[in-house]
């Protein structure tokens, strides 16, 4: 375990990775902060500052080990953020700061090399008074900041065999094409399950541990290139906190939320990770690799649905960057056209998610076009090739289609299901009388399906299969006349339209399409869920 940890916290950057890790651990070791690190800000030598009742400690952190240059031949180097304190950064304390005790402590997660050793005895010797002020300066090295890890959070109490297991195969499998779910799962649930309220400093150090688990596995999955690992571990444990949260019923207890805010930041960072990553491949058609042509299909959407979600995420407080990458994804769709046939059946949901983000824009003429240009070649696929998508969602079952081998009777389609409810919701009766006789008689003995979900049932939904272990399936009859079709399918809605979800009441939207990406659900679809700035 001590290695595990040791490896994360050597892969850490200065800013915004180690600096917060060690705000983190501090603080929920009973400091208070006094400046959170912001990069470009002028510090005169100190990272950060915390206090508790007894001292101030102030902390230098760096990156990799402090050899002879960075002890004091750089622009960073150790001994010039030391001076910078000593002659400026001390005439900044209050007077009764200066009454507490002082300590300064360089932390690094690397090593103070041997080279070095005599400097730093020397310095420490002959800086302890400051200006008439007792000071002890401190090194912490990657071994200090482990132990204080293992001490404080990730013991053998909280954190024991089994789960040190998952932990290892989680880390040692990122690389690994067909990388398992189950590890990283077992730790985020076993972990929220041992959360009691006893009191606070337990709750934070089960969370910290909880936190810094998560964090480590994605750590380890981005520097092994595959940040959808890490997005995948940090939609889960959003959607399994959220779901601890809804259990306990604690959404208006601050300390709760500030955790949710702590993990809501993680999920933001791995996107955005990951949205550097795939920019070009959006805006470039010449830059995708060719695969086989529905493994290509398959990695289109794919990335669609991480970044449709990413984008409803972005849209709750920094729209211009949610349109960014919303006008990314159209750019996949423009440049990619048989991203428009979706390989699996349940690929509805991911157009749904996007349609629902473009209908916050008002880009209702958007929606229309896709959702008529896919209608027309799925239609001609179907007529021309017995083409659709698969039900099962399964790569093999999607390849036999494909290569129109035997495969099983088509009985059932969500994907038209919800495709006729988006034509309900947009009112779009032309679309419909084009495709009618081809749903009626072509697709006769399909059933188009939809699923509607109870608020009773809410806590399933946060877990895989719910689809198949709750709420109602219903057959979308198609009729002749719009009229008809659009009367009884407005009386199914209509049973529905007030169920309402806990990230509803509590204006997070997002959560519903981050747990339809993550389990491949479809989002609800009516008037007010589907369409609500065009209703």
């Amino acid at each position: 375990m001590r290695l595990i940890i040791k490896e994360y916290i050597s892969q850490l950057k200065e800013k915004d990775e180690l600096d917060l890790l060690l705000l983190e651990l501090l603080v929920q070791n009973g400091y208070v902060a006094d400046n959170i690190p912001r990069t470009g800000n002028r510090q005169y030598g100190v990272d950060i500052q915390l206090h508790n009742e007894e001292e101030i400690l102030l902390l230098v952190i760096k990156q990799g080990n402090i050899d002879r240059t960075m002890w004091d031949s750089c622009p960073n180097a150790v001994r010039q953020s030391l001076d910078e304190i000593k002659d400026a950064y001390m005439d900044l304390l209050t007077e009764q700061e200066k009454k507490k005790k002082i300590k300064v402590v360089v932390a690094t997660n690397g090593v103070k090399e041997e080279s070095i050793r005599a400097n730093w005895k020397g310095y420490v010797d002959h800086n302890k008074d400051w200006n008439g002020k007792k000071v002890e300066i401190e090194f912490w090295g990657i071994d200090d900041i482990v132990k204080l890890i293992q001490l404080n959070y990730l013991n053998e109490h909280i954190f024991e065999q089994p789960l040190q297991s998952a932990l290892r195969k989680a880390l040692y499998f990122v690389e690994e094409t067909d990388y398992k779910k189950e590890y990283y799962e077992k730790i985020i649930q076993t972990l929220l399950a041992k959360i009691t309220t006893e009191n606070n400093k337990g709750i934070n150090k089960s969370l910290t541990c909880l936190h810094l688990s998560c964090e480590m596995i994605c750590q380890y999955a981005n520097n092994s290139g595959n940040s959808k690992i890490a997005i995948n571990v940090s939609e889960y444990l959003l959607i399994q906190y959220w779901k601890f949260l809804f259990k306990k019923n604690y959404f208006g207890k601050k300390k709760w939320v500030e955790w949710l805010l702590k993990f809501c930041m993680d999920y933001e960072k791995w996107n955005d990770v990951y949205y550097q990553k795939i920019h070009e491949v959006c805006i470039d058609p010449m830059l995708f690799p060719n695969y086989n042509v529905v493994e290509n299909r398959i990695i289109l959407y794919e990335i669609m649905g991480y970044l449709t979600a990413y984008a409803t995420y972005l849209f709750v407080y920094k729209r211009e960057k949610a349109l960014l990458v919303l006008n990314d994804v159209i750019s996949l769709i423009n440049n990619y056209p048989n991203m428009v046939y979706a390989p699996f059946d349940s690929n509805i949901g991911i157009k749904l998610s996007l349609y629902r983000l473009l209908a916050k824009y008002n880009r209702i003429d958007d929606i229309k076009i896709l959702l008529e240009d896919q209608s027309r070649i799925l239609v001609n696929y179907y007529r021309g090739q017995h083409k659709y998508p698969a039900p099962s969602d399964t790569f093999e079952e999607a390849i036999n289609i494909e290569s129109r081998n035997l495969v099983e009777e088509y009985k059932y389609s969500g994907f038209w299901g919800y495709t006729l409810l988006c034509i309900v919701s947009l009112d779009f009766e032309s679309l419909y009388n084009e495709i009618k006789e081809f749903l009626k008689d072509d697709l006769e003995q399909v059933a188009k399906c939809i699923w509607f979900l109870r608020k009773n049932e809410e806590e399933i939904y946060y877990e895989r299969c719910a689809m198949n272990l709750a709420g109602e399936g219903v057959e979308l009859p198609v009729e002749m006349e719009y009229s008809d079709f659009k009367r009884k399918a407005e009386f199914i809605l209509s049973h529905y339209k007030n169920e309402q979800m806990s990230f509803d009441e509590f204006n997070f939207e997002p959560l519903e399409i981050i747990i339809c990406r993550y389990y491949g659900y479809i989002p609800r679809i009516n008037a007010n869920f589907l369409f609500p700035q065009s209703q």
